[in-house]
């Protein structure tokens, strides 16, 4: 396809075609799964999908809709992901999905993720950046709402090469849901974590007197989940 990829919509796309493959057999698709796709882009990712089951890719640029619309077993939505999945968590529209595997734009992980874990699904495999996946693994506040609603597992590695144009060093992650994300805990730790090396009590009055001494990144996910449970009851 001869379309000149756009830096400035993040457009790299993953050409390794065992890498591709390797996302796919990772989430063990069945002919009645349904996976999201998100930035399709020339359809590298998305011709393996439909290969197992259904697909909904969704694709921004317009330039590329054509030969999306090639894709048997397949529906293109030609928008915003970040539109699409609040329209969806809002009710303005109906696009049943139970997996995701996606090569996601990386200047709107941290969004697009936080907007992920508001729907349900069974199983995400997601190619980010390197940095991105360290941050997952890390003592912040995206790694505890992460962790608090999925299990995740670093699969690969992904060099900047595998990618067209050269992009950076990415990471392959698998995420399995245990439950919705919370939004008002993920806010709550935005509180939190704008001082998070400061004592609990002193950002939240309401937190637990033995946690008094305790910094914020020092906290455990279920002192995070009680102080929330203390600040929703009094405010």
């Amino acid at each position: 396809m001869d379309i000149k990829p756009l830096k400035s919509r993040d457009q790299f796309f993953l050409q390794d075609e065992e890498l591709l493959d390797f996302e796919v057999h990772l989430a063990k698709l069945g002919s009645k799964d349904t996976v999201l796709e998100i930035g399709a882009g020339t359809g590298n990712l998305t011709r393996k999908i439909a290969a197992h089951c259904s697909a909904i890719a969704i694709e921004i640029d317009d330039r590329f809709l054509p030969e999306l619309g090639k894709i048997s077993n397949t529906k293109v939505m030609h928008s915003d992901a970040m539109k699409v999945l609040a329209d969806k968590r809002n009710g303005k529209i109906q696009i049943p999905f139970n997996k995701i595997i996606s090569n996601i734009p990386y200047s709107i992980s941290q969004d697009l993720l936080i907007e992920l874990l508001r729907h349900s699904w069974s199983i995400a495999i997601l190619c980010v950046q390197r940095e991105f996946a360290e941050k997952l693994q890390a003592k912040g506040k995206l790694a505890v709402a992460v962790n608090d609603c999925c299990g995740l597992r670093y699969m690969s590695d992904v060099p900047a090469e595998a990618f067209y144009p050269k992009a950076v060093n990415s990471s392959i992650i698998m995420l399995k849901q245990k439950k919705l994300l919370n939004y008002n805990f993920w806010q709550f730790l935005g509180i939190l974590y704008r001082k998070k090396n400061k004592n609990a009590r002193n950002i939240i009055k309401d937190a637990p007197k033995e946690l008094a001494k305790k910094k914020v990144h020092q906290l455990t996910i279920e002192e995070l989940k009680e102080t929330f449970q203390k600040y929703r009851k009094n405010n």
